[in-house]
């Protein structure tokens, strides 16, 4: 067991590939982090082929970032608790009406010192 910092990010929309690229880099050089990051990828088909396998060949999201290369350390992963059960640290990057549901799925299947960042964009109005 490693005692390096596991990072995965949740979401691989524009912002969530954004984050990934960002957080591949640093992992990737900061000797207190494991180097492989994963992604949950919510999978979908895209001109026949899965978007999870064409991230981790091309190491491009080519639906929600084109043309911008994320770092090979960052895996695409297109099962929720399978990119999730080993992360130090959990950064969502999801629309917010997921969270309830992603929250009750990860329930009991995460590290239970597992921290959670949201870079979740919302937008809170004050009732009237």
């Amino acid at each position: 067991m490693s005692d390096k910092i596991s990072v995965c990010i949740v979401g691989s929309g524009n912002w969530g590939s954004a984050i990934a690229k960002i957080v591949g880099v640093n992992c990737a050089t900061l000797p207190q982090f494991e180097k492989c990051v994963t992604m949950y990828v919510y999978e979908e088909m895209i001109d026949g082929k899965k978007l999870t396998e064409i991230i981790n060949t091309t190491h491009e999201n080519v639906k929600y970032l084109p043309g911008h290369k994320l770092p090979e350390n960052v895996v695409a992963v297109p099962d929720l608790i399978d990119a999730c059960k080993n992360a130090d640290i959990l950064i969502f990057v999801v629309p917010h009406q997921f969270i309830p549901n992603f929250c009750k799925t990860l329930l009991g299947k995460i590290k239970p010192n597992a921290v959670a960042i949201s870079l979740i964009k919302v937008s809170i109005r004050p009732k009237v």
